[in-house]
């Protein structure tokens, strides 16, 4: 038998949780077929087997958290199985080295079986899957009932919005959701006096804060716009994408990456965005912004909002921020000191909108105003640059 265990995934965390087991028990499977998705550090890992074989055990259910380290999978050791096997079919046709039925008097112990069986035939590895969309889109699917086997995806993989278009189309989504209010929901109570375990994504939260409060030399700058031009007619969320994309193009050095002690500019805009869940704080990144329409980039975040809620996010989605907002300014407060996430080197915060007074040609208006708290690593980034960088957002949201 042999065991693979769960390797580290590179993530900083010390374990991880089963989400979605692809094989089960005398499984036959192809060397780096998908064997498992975990989660871990807020993303959803696939573990690909290392080895073809024979699936003869596994090791946890899903839901399960397992360390790194630790028994994953045993396959099962098929040369000794084909052994066995023989030996137990020559019966007692074989005997024992040195016994009085042989002529041989040598000094090995034990017996020695003969048989002229084949103990093992070389197989073709099996062919590996083509996996036509992410462990969260197929949670998704399964979820919704959705059956993704003999379906082609628009694009390369399916996307969320066309599981969620099958099964209306199926008219499976409605009956789903009246079995899901019917039935009533399970939650796991901690016995009294315990504390309830961390989930993944909180685990990671407090790793990458605690590194970054032992890494960044933050400042922060705050200071207040008149939205007055657009506010009530374009989304929030959509000018501040914009306005940071123009900001990063004036002020390059804050769009960057400060990794050994080197501050590497990123000629793309890649904008990690924080979202707020039951299960932790998520940061999936909008990659390269200037290159996606307005209906792209509102489609894209409202899809991360729904995955960081129901199923988690791809690791390749959480990877490659060049610059971080947060819009906690939806939920509550106007002005912060957001925490900058190495190897990012700055944050934008935005605040509560609310009605201030304004000087509008040398007398008081009242104009809705929206708070920005900028923080910004000083240690790759001078107390100009952020101002300048803060100058620049603040224009292109006034306009």
């Amino acid at each position: 038998m042999k065991l693979f265990e769960l390797p580290d995934l590179g993530e900083g965390l010390p374990d991880a949780v089963i989400r979605e087991w692809h094989v089960a028990e005398g499984d036959r499977i192809a060397a780096d077929q998908s064997l498992v998705t975990v989660e871990t550090a807020k993303a959803l890992v696939e573990v690909p087997s290392p080895r073809a074989g024979t699936v003869e055990k596994l090791y946890a259910a899903e839901g399960d958290t397992v360390e790194v380290g630790k028994p994953l999978v045993a396959f099962a050791d098929e040369k000794s199985t084909g052994a066995k096997k023989a030996v137990d079919k020559t019966g007692d046709r074989g005997k024992t080295a040195g016994g009085p039925e042989s002529g041989d008097s040598g000094t090995v112990v034990g017996k020695i079986q003969r048989s002229t069986e084949v103990l093992g035939r070389e197989t073709a590895p099996t062919p590996v899957p083509c996996r036509l969309a992410t462990p969260a889109v197929r949670a998704l699917a399964r979820r919704l009932g959705v059956d993704l086997a003999d379906r082609e995806p628009v694009g390369e993989r399916f996307t969320a919005a066309e599981v969620r278009g099958l099964a209306e189309t199926s008219g499976k989504s409605p009956k789903l959701r009246e079995k899901q209010d019917k039935e009533p929901r399970k939650t796991k109570e901690p016995a009294a006096g315990a504390s309830a375990e961390m989930a993944p994504a909180r685990r990671a939260m407090a790793l990458a804060m605690s590194r970054a409060r032992d890494s960044v030399a933050p400042m922060t700058l705050c200071d207040d716009v008149d939205i007055s031009a657009w506010w009530g007619e374009q989304p929030a969320t959509l000018r501040l994408i914009r306005a940071l994309q123009a900001a990063c193009e004036a002020e390059p050095n804050l769009n960057a990456r400060y990794e050994n002690e080197r501050l590497a500019a990123s000629d793309a805009v890649n904008i990690g965005l924080a979202v707020d869940s039951p299960r932790g704080l998520f940061v999936p990144v909008l990659k390269d912004v200037a290159g996606r329409s307005d209906e792209q980039l509102l489609d894209q975040v409202e899809d991360y909002k729904r995955r960081a809620r129901e199923t988690g996010i791809a690791r390749e989605d959480l990877q490659g921020a060049t610059i971080l907002l947060s819009n906690f300014g939806a939920l509550a407060g106007r002005y912060a000191t957001p925490v900058v996430m190495p190897p990012t080197v700055a944050i934008v915060g935005a605040g509560r909108i609310s009605d201030g007074a304004v000087v509008v040609d040398g007398k008081p208006a009242v104009r809705p105003l929206l708070p920005l708290s900028i923080s910004a690593d000083h240690r790759a980034v001078t107390g100009g640059e952020l101002a300048r960088f803060l100058k620049a957002l603040m224009e292109g949201l006034s306009r």
